[in-house]
């Protein structure tokens, strides 16, 4: 849809009287707060120009994504109402498109095709990773999983399941999912092991307290401090590129292995390090930390593996791990808005 017909919809959309009243009421309360406070005045312009939009002014319809936006925080149902449908959109030479939507009480099921319509930048290993979001007009949990590729066409195929939080039917709603990005040319390097003598790494090694940005630990708990070892430079020639071994040391909790990762914010490298036994038999960290260093491009993610144990448990043991890279960061700007209709 064009900008032209874009803006004729939304001039022509008016709200549900009752979505419209309980919208005037939310923003009556918040007025008198902010009318008193000359520092407020944005604030008081942002409402105002979500109620224009809410009563259907045409003067916002050139600035539809943004008054949108504004609009979703203060009433998901009004927002989503406005919505209109869209069932498919490009960008890039990418197109997504929404194949079907089916309902089940309160969860949906709804598949959705990304095609490359000139290259390649799509294929059996896309990964949406953390670029999608999912509009409704109530709470939801959601997931998202690439269900086949066709390779003729070029197009993966994803499958969205979509669950009320209280419990009622999706039947008639409108639902929004908009995507920033994905990752394709994904590669697994599984049981690769890295050269380091257990029993020769430095003991007693220095470590610092970080802040966590992500854990994981058998009892899914994460500890109130995490002391991390002082990131090195990093070895040479480590088994898998995009990884760097920035650490490898025992600390008074048991052995530290320390991986460093570039770019991770673009490539979503991750890695499960663990130890094999004398007949290859697997033994997991007792807990993994996630922290980082520097921002931009200067900025640098670690993962920290601690396995308990001492270089005499633990001497007949050799590190390896599962690694999983990707090769390709394809940006753009899709959303779709579908109707959840039939299927019960």
């Amino acid at each position: 849809m064009d900008e032209e017909r874009l803006n004729r919809a939304v001039r022509g959309i008016r709200m549900p009287e009752d979505a419209r009243q309980r919208l005037l009421h939310r923003l009556k309360e918040e007025r008198p707060r902010r009318a008193v406070r000359l520092p407020k005045r944005p604030a008081l312009a942002a409402v105002a120009a979500c109620l224009a939009l809410a009563l259907g002014l045409p003067a916002l319809a050139a600035n539809v994504e943004p008054a949108y936006t504004l609009l979703y925080r203060a009433s998901p149902a009004a927002a989503q109402y406005l919505q209109p449908v869209r069932e498919s959109d490009e960008d890039s030479d990418i197109r997504m498109e929404v194949v079907s939507a089916a309902v089940q009480g309160d969860t949906a099921e709804v598949w959705v095709a990304l095609q490359d319509r000139t290259g390649s930048r799509v294929d059996e290993t896309t990964d949406l990773f953390d670029s999608y979001s999912i509009r409704s007009p109530a709470d939801q949990s959601a997931h998202c999983e690439l269900a086949g590729y066709d390779e003729a066409t070029g197009t993966a195929l994803f499958r969205l399941r979509i669950t009320r939080a209280d419990g009622k039917s999706w039947q008639g709603e409108k639902v929004t999912f908009s995507l920033k990005g994905f990752l394709s040319r994904r590669a697994a390097y599984e049981q690769v092991e890295i050269p380091l003598d257990l029993a020769r790494l430095p003991q007693n090694a220095e470590t610092r307290p970080v802040t966590l940005t992500g854990h994981g630990s058998p009892s899914g708990n994460a500890p109130d401090a995490f002391d991390a070892l002082v990131p090195g430079e990093g070895q040479k020639d480590f088994p898998v590129e995009g990884f760097s071994l920035t650490g490898a040391a025992w600390a008074a909790d048991g052995l530290h292995i320390q991986l460093a990762v570039k770019n991770r914010q673009q490539n979503d490298n991750n890695a499960e390090v663990y130890l094999l036994g004398p007949e290859s038999e697997k033994t997991f960290c007792d807990f993994l930390g996630y922290f980082r260093a520097g921002e931009g491009e200067n900025r640098v993610d670690y993962m920290e593996y601690v396995f308990s144990g001492t270089p005499q448990t633990l001497a007949d043991c050799r590190l390896a791990g599962d690694f999983y890279t990707a090769g390709l960061l394809t940006e753009g700007n899709w959303k779709v808005t579908f109707r959840l209709e039939g299927g019960e």
